[in-house]
C-alpha cells in the first residue's frame, strides 16, 4: 500500500466497505484496517473530550479499551478532559501478518487540557508528531484496533502536564523517551 493521506469526510463514505471481511479481498482487507485506524482516532478523540471511555468499546479490543478507559479515567480524576485534534493522518503502510493487520502512520496533532464543566483551558497546548504502528484484528464479530506502538520517538510540544508529571500523547504514551519504540507502557 502506498503512503496517502486519509481524509475524515472520506473515511466516514469508505467505512462502509463489506469486502473487508471476505477471504480473497487482501487488498480490502489493508483498505479497511486503515480506515478502521482512522476511525479509532476519531473515537479515542471525542472520548478524551467527552471524558468517556465507553466510546472506544466499539473500536478497540479489550486490552486496549482498558488502557485508554484509564488514561481517560485519569484525566476525569483531575477534573479534565483532554481537547485532541488530528491534524493529519497518513498511511504509510499497512500489512496483513496471519490474521492482523498491521497499519503503520504518520500522525500530526494538537491538545489541550480543559477543566470539565467550563471548558477553561489548563496549561499550555501542545502540538505532537506521532509515527505509530496499529494492530488490527477481528477476535469476534468486527475488527479492531488491538494495540499502538510508536516505531519512533514522538515530537512532543509540551514536556510536562499540567500538574508537573510527564505529559502523555493522545494515545496515552508517554511523551519522554521513557520507554524504546518497542516496549510501550
Amino acid at each position: 500500500m502506498t503512503e496517502r493521506q486519509i481524509g475524515a469526510s472520506g473515511v466516514l463514505a469508505l467505512w462502509g466497505v463489506l469486502a473487508w471481511g471476505v477471504p480473497g479481498c487482501a487488498e480490502d482487507r489493508l483498505d479497511g484496517a486503515a480506515r478502521l485506524v482512522a476511525r479509532y482516532n476519531r473515537v479515542v478523540a471525542e472520548a478524551y473530550r467527552a471524558a468517556d471511555a465507553r466510546l472506544v468499546d466499539e473500536v478497540a479490543g479489550p486490552a486496549e479499551a482498558k488502557r485508554l478507559t484509564a488514561l481517560i479515567g485519569v484525566k476525569l480524576d483531575q477534573g479534565l478532559a483532554l481537547d485532541a485534534r488530528l491534524e493529519s493522518l497518513t498511511v504509510l503502510d499497512s500489512v496483513a501478518q496471519g490474521e492482523e493487520v498491521r497499519v503503520t502512520t504518520d500522525e500530526r496533532w494538537t491538545y489541550r487540557d480543559r477543566r470539565i464543566g467550563s471548558g477553561e483551558p489548563v496549561g499550555d497546548p501542545s502540538t505532537d508528531h506521532y509515527r505509530l504502528e496499529y494492530t488490527v484484528a477481528r477476535p469476534a464479530d468486527r475488527w479492531l484496533v488491538m494495540s499502538t506502538r510508536f516505531v519512533a520517538p514522538p515530537e512532543v510540544g509540551r514536556t510536562a502536564a499540567p500538574s508537573g508529571a510527564p505529559a502523555r500523547t493522545m494515545h496515552g504514551l508517554p511523551s519522554l523517551p521513557v520507554a524504546t519504540p518497542r516496549e510501550a507502557p
